[in-house]
């Protein structure tokens, strides 16, 4: 009786793991595809970004803000650490600050 008890609950736990998996998996696969969809690739967005601020780049992603691609470039240069929002379509600059990207 306990068997069966546990083999259910087991069950009814991996399918429950099988169906959040996908929830979980949501804004990193919105990231990717946004990505593949840009006409600006990465080393592009990172070369904007050196040339904005002066600096090397040392870390860079993606996000996807109000159904607009950004690729968010961490540098730094003569000024510190600088953030870099580029757009993803356009290539241009539409943000920046000092310090690295927000938590």
């Amino acid at each position: 009786m306990n068997t069966r008890r546990i083999t259910s609950l087991a069950l009814v736990g991996l399918i429950g793991t099988a169906l959040a998996g996908p929830a979980f998996a949501t804004a990193e696969d919105r990231e990717a595809t946004a990505l593949q969809s840009a006409t600006v690739t990465l080393p592009q967005a990172i070369a904007t970004a050196e040339r904005q601020t002066g600096g090397k780049a040392f870390d860079a992603g993606v996000a996807v803000k109000g159904g607009a691609t950004r690729i968010s470039v961490e540098t730094i240069g003569p000024h510190g650490v600088q953030t870099v929002e580029v757009d993803a379509q356009s290539g241009r600059v539409v943000g920046t600050h000092a310090g690295g990207e927000a938590d």
